[in-house]
């Protein structure tokens, strides 16, 4: 599948990699499930089973800045919840993840493929299923256009914006509720958009994502929905009901490799763009990782023909 490069931070490909908002170590046991935790102020909260996080928490400080920095100014957030796993359901889920990490870990580190993979991601849901979904897990996918088969869709947790424009407000001033939930990706496979696939396509994968470079949408499958994610946070968040795109993303020109190559050929010989094609397949079949490419391409074209290129056409092929 086709990624994009951006004109930002130098084509320093650091920059594009998903940042996850929480630490990434993969370990659920950075606090303990079964410890009590201090009853919150808030009813909404203490029905949920949630812990109110405060301004000046290291996790709330985090999400908070994350958020904001990925929905701009047309929407508020009114408050980081997290899930104190407080009930009997609600633990199992919590050890159930543990378990099924440590299977998945054990699969993949025998093959070489780095083991179990943990991401964050976010997910929409109406307020209320909260309560169901946090105690028994998820019944049925929150409501999708099911254009990546049948499954949980969920967004990478530096993208809150494109989880909440598939979201629909609760009330007339616009309420929306954004879980932030552990994702047990494992090892990864491409889903194209039309798929009716419900299960992975062989027992090598664990989940789906749009693209392997720079996925947008995370894939659970509704057989592994209540296994492979673990809802950590709750946001709470009032957003006007015409969603845009901010105008940080606006500012920043991207193409699609295919049309970047295309446009290189103007500009390079035969035998460079060949090359270039090579390592851009390579890459597709991660033979080499997203920064080797980037890196490859820059020391055939140099950055400033790059930037030269993204520039004039990279607005010309945005949607």
């Amino acid at each position: 599948m086709d990624y994009y490069v951006r004109t930002e931070a130098g084509f320093d490909d650091d920059s594009e990699q998903e940042v996850s908002t929480i630490s990434e170590s993969g370990s659920c046991d950075s606090y303990s499930a079964a410890a009590d935790p201090p009853p919150s102020s808030s009813s909404f909260a203490d029905e949920l089973g949630l812990m109110e996080l405060l301004e000046g928490d290291k996790a709330h400080d985090l999400i908070f800045r994350n958020c904001k920095s990925g929905l701009g100014d047309q929407c508020q957030i009114l408050s980081v919840l997290r899930n104190g796993f407080r009930t009997v359901g609600s633990r199992a889920k919590f050890k159930t993840f543990q378990i099924f990490q440590e299977a998945v870990h054990a699969k993949h580190a025998a093959g070489g493929d780095g083991g179990a993979k943990v991401k964050y991601g976010w997910c929409s849901v109406a307020k209320h299923e909260l309560k169901t979904i946090l105690e028994y897990g998820f019944s049925q996918p929150p409501s999708n256009d099911g254009s990546y088969g049948r499954g949980l869709y969920l967004s990478p947790d530096n993208s809150p914006l494109d989880c909440l424009k598939e979201s629909a407000a609760e009330s007339e001033d616009g309420m929306r509720f954004l879980l932030l939930c552990r994702v047990l990706l494992g090892k990864s496979e491409i889903v194209p958009q039309g798929s009716i696939q419900s299960c992975p396509s062989s027992p090598e994968f664990d989940s789906g994502v749009d693209d392997l470079a720079s996925p947008k949408k995370y894939i659970v499958w509704s057989t592994h929905m209540n296994t492979h994610v673990l809802p950590e946070f709750l946001v709470c968040i009032k957003a006007p009901f015409n969603l845009t795109r901010s105008a940080k993303r606006l500012r920043s020109p991207w193409m699609a490799f295919p049309v970047l190559i295309k446009a290189l050929s103007k500009f390079l010989s035969p035998s460079q763009i060949l090359v270039i094609q090579k390592h851009y397949k390579d890459q597709q079949n991660r033979r080499i990782s997203r920064s080797e490419l980037i890196q490859r391409v820059r020391s055939i074209t140099g950055d400033k023909l790059l930037v030269h290129i993204i520039k004039a056409f990279g607005h010309k092929v945005q949607r």
